[in-house]
């Protein structure tokens, strides 16, 4: 299973669109900041389920929930935009929230900077602003394991 992360696009939906396209994921996660986005890309794709969680610039503020806990072939995940994280101070707030919630993989958005990485069974992954930059992340799956990375479009 493959799973694309956006996040950060800001209106700039061309680069949604071409990582998309290049990607043909199962799955796409869009981590705010403009989450109209995210609805946009599933009316234009409408075979890729998205699953879209609001950021910070993502106005009026959200009813929705900020963080949303999300299993898929069998890898439990933590899906946020990151500021209520702190996520541009340090990643220890998120590493620990992550950890708590029993999750393989912590996808955030927030910085505009791509990040990728496991310790002890745990991925911290920021796919980058896809709106500033073009950059984004993919999370792969099988046999109930996770493998992550980041890409530009």
């Amino acid at each position: 299973m493959k799973i694309l992360v956006l996040s950060d696009s800001h209106g700039q939906f061309s680069a949604m669109e071409d990582a998309v396209l290049r990607e043909r994921p199962d799955y796409i996660f869009h981590l705010g900041d403009h989450q109209r986005d995210a609805r946009k890309l599933g009316k234009r794709f409408p075979d890729y389920p998205v699953i879209s969680v609001p950021g910070n610039c993502d106005l009026p503020l959200p009813t929705e929930t900020l963080t949303v806990r999300q299993e898929l072939g069998g890898v439990p995940m933590l899906l946020t935009h990151g500021h209520a994280y702190g996520v541009k101070s340090g990643l220890l707030r998120m590493e620990l929230a992550a950890r708590e919630a029993g999750v393989q993989v912590a996808a955030f958005g927030h910085t505009h900077v791509a990040y990728c990485r496991e310790t002890d069974g745990l991925w911290l992954l920021n796919p980058g602003s896809i709106g500033y930059g073009g950059s984004y992340g993919v999370i792969l799956i099988a046999n109930g394991q996770a493998q992550c990375y980041t890409d530009h479009v």
